[in-house]
């Protein structure tokens, strides 16, 4: 059965979303950026194996402008793995996604 890139889309969407509530449990704030008081959004880059659903690649895709933020996040991402299987639409073969990590200082 072929697949339309719409499908293809909606399902990397909706796995990128479970995804990154996965990665969420795993968040510990480094102690010298709560020292520091720094804050901010990275955006990772997430190479998924679609037939099993394990991390090939992670990398940062746009920084928080904090290195210890940055790293940590990308550690999230080795704890949270390995990752659901993913949906029927993006098993044929490898495929990215884009995970906000954010960090706030309450």
């Amino acid at each position: 059965p072929t697949v339309n890139q719409a499908d293809v889309d909606n399902a990397k969407n909706q796995y990128g979303n479970l995804l990154s509530r996965e990665v969420a449990k795993h968040k510990q704030y480094p102690k010298i950026a709560q020292m520091r008081g720094w804050q901010g959004d990275v955006e990772l880059d997430l190479q998924i194996d679609g037939s099993s659903g394990n991390l090939i690649a992670s990398k940062v895709r746009s920084t928080s402008g904090f290195e210890a933020l940055d790293k940590q996040a990308l550690e999230m991402v080795k704890k949270a793995a390995p990752f659901p299987l993913p949906p029927e639409a993006l098993r044929a073969k490898t495929f990215n996604v884009i995970i906000p990590v954010s960090f706030k200082l309450e």
